[in-house]
């Protein structure tokens, strides 16, 4: 019965979040603007700081590896595979795998069943970085750019309570902080950290990592990282020639 119970929290505490978190980093932010004056190090000049919209992400064809572990149970696990978004429907399709069985069934692949019906449900654009959704603070200067505080005004379960990290230009880089609605009471807190990037020239997401504290299981953690094969229906230039590229290229498109 507790192993049922264990089984059952691995999957329903935290593979909704996950699949969300997924889904929320390819949300296009095409409102939120912060405007403030910053005390910045002594060789810049204070300005205004603006956080710059980005095109958005229509489409791209992506190898992913997601990793994910458990640590009171000492199981690992991981899974490659070539994922598509295009007119939103996601799809995905598994080039290889190893690790624990339940790990992989019930999170990795789990999560990617997750975030297609996401998708398909039209939910990703919930947890934009939009005025609606949240209030900024003023930035405030760090090292490689501002750092800004980010406070949901309502309890939906896309919106992260924590902080974004923008270049001295205000392109995003990197979003931190829990969700702050609890999934299901299976969860008891969920931390993530979402990075970003440039690739031919288009603002993409690149990392996820997620820390979830769930009830039975404990500490149970997902990474998962980006190699873009084509953005916006252009294949991309400067792909690097790891194994996972080289064995995607030859795979046809995903149709799970």
């Amino acid at each position: 019965m507790a192993s049922a119970c264990a089984r059952s929290a691995q999957r329903i505490g935290w593979v909704w979040p996950c699949a969300l978190a997924c889904a929320a980093l390819t949300t296009p932010n095409p409102v939120a603007v912060v405007h403030a004056q910053v005390a910045p190090p002594s060789s810049i000049s204070s300005a205004a700081v603006t956080f710059k919209p980005e095109p958005p992400l229509r489409s791209y064809v992506a190898i992913r590896r997601l990793e994910s572990a458990n640590d009171r149970h000492n199981k690992a696990a991981w899974l490659v595979v070539r994922t598509c978004l295009n007119d939103g429907v996601f799809t995905w399709e598994a080039l290889d795998e190893g690790g624990s069985e339940l790990i992989r069934k019930r999170v990795l692949r789990e999560t990617l069943d997750k975030e297609a019906q996401v998708h398909r449900e039209g939910l990703s654009r919930r947890g934009g970085l939009t005025d609606e959704n949240y209030t900024f603070s003023p930035p405030s200067p760090v090292e490689g750019g501002v750092r800004v505080a980010i406070d949901p005004r309502k309890r939906e379960d896309m919106l992260v309570k924590g902080e974004m990290w923008l270049s001295p230009e205000g392109t995003l880089l990197r979003i931190e902080g829990d969700l702050v609605k609890r999934p299901s009471f299976w969860t008891k807190s969920v931390h993530l950290i979402r990075q970003y990037g440039r690739v031919d020239g288009t603002h993409v997401p690149l990392r996820l990592d997620i820390v979830a504290q769930v009830r039975l299981v404990g500490t149970s953690r997902l990474s998962m990282t980006y190699q873009y094969l084509e953005i916006n229906g252009r294949p991309v230039q400067d792909v690097s020639e790891t194994s996972l590229i080289t064995r995607a290229t030859a795979v046809r498109a995903p149709s799970h």
